[in-house]
């Protein structure tokens, strides 16, 4: 019996026990325009991570939508979390190398301040808005 108890310490130590694990926080995407593209346009939400992991899956009809040019322009979203969807609009700026700032103005005035990704006709958008980490990802629409 002393045997096995000893094994089962061991066990234990080895594998972490009791170790608890803090949340990962969302995934944080950077690198700005590579390779050949424009920010500007249409984008099927494919996920989305507020606070922290894990990400949620987009629904039909969640998007994203850029207007005007890689450094400046309007913004849009529609995000479904929970059966419910909120509706996001505002304006953006870009800096090089992938920085932005989103000024929203719906559903409520903040902003959301971060860096992004396009590559091969996928956005990625990841910062901070009112303390809390955000990322949203889509894949460009014809």
């Amino acid at each position: 019996m002393r045997v096995w108890s000893c094994c089962v310490v061991l066990a234990v130590v080895a594998c972490g026990g009791d170790k608890v694990t803090a949340p990962l926080p969302c995934d944080t995407y950077t690198g700005g325009i590579i390779g050949t593209g424009a920010l500007p346009g249409s984008y099927a939400l494919k996920s989305f991570c507020s606070g922290t992991k894990p990400d949620q899956a987009g629904t039909s009809g969640d998007n994203i939508a850029i207007m005007g040019t890689d450094a400046t322009g309007n913004f849009s979203a529609s995000v479904t979390s929970q059966g419910i969807t909120t509706n996001y609009s505002g304006t953006y700026s870009t800096t090089p190398p992938d920085g932005i700032t989103v000024h929203l103005t719906s559903p409520l005035p903040t902003d959301l301040v971060g860096t992004y990704r396009l590559r091969n006709d996928s956005l990625a958008v990841s910062g901070t808005v009112a303390g809390q980490r955000l990322s949203l990802v889509g894949t460009r629409v014809p």
